[in-house]
């Protein structure tokens, strides 16, 4: 089977952020600490790490929008349950993540070392919040649907 041109990109793009990924993980925690005034470790490079983290996290929204945006426009000939379905499932992940933002804590966390203050506001705190949330239920319906293919498959092989 050939290898298409979108296949080869998104796997380098995919090697590439998994490699990238790795190095920024490996830098964290092999990057040195140190003990702050309250015995808390103070990791050097905490805020390369979170801002990948949310760099992750916004090109994975962005482009699941702009990939189900550019689908719903060019399938206009196609049917119309397709087009609708699209149409929802961008519609619940913008919603999602409205209300994963909204009912996140903007509480700030006690305890954290002084490096970590920087980050510890209500906004951050939100949008870590709605990352956290989004992550949880993706993984609950990831799992649903895996369970549901395996019992739909077997009712639908006997």
């Amino acid at each position: 089977m050939a290898v298409t041109k979108i296949r080869k990109v998104s796997s380098t793009t995919l090697l590439v952020l998994l490699a990238l990924s790795v190095l920024i993980f490996v830098l964290f925690f092999a990057g040195g600490s140190e003990l702050d005034a309250k015995g808390n470790k103070d990791y050097a490079f905490t805020g390369i790490l979170l801002y990948w983290t949310y760099f992750l996290f916004i090109v994975t929204v962005l482009a699941t929008l702009f990939f189900a945006g550019r689908s719903i426009a060019t399938n206009k000939t196609k049917d119309a349950v397709a087009r609708k379905s699209n149409l929802i499932s961008v519609v619940v992940l913008v919603v999602s993540l409205i209300l994963g933002y909204a009912i996140g804590s903007g509480e700030a966390i006690k305890g954290l070392n002084e490096a970590s203050q920087t980050y510890n506001t209500s906004g951050w705190l939100k949008v870590t919040d709605m990352w956290l949330y989004s992550t949880y239920v993706l993984f609950v319906v990831t799992l649903g649907a895996v369970i549901w293919g395996g019992v739909s498959k077997r009712a639908l092989g006997k």
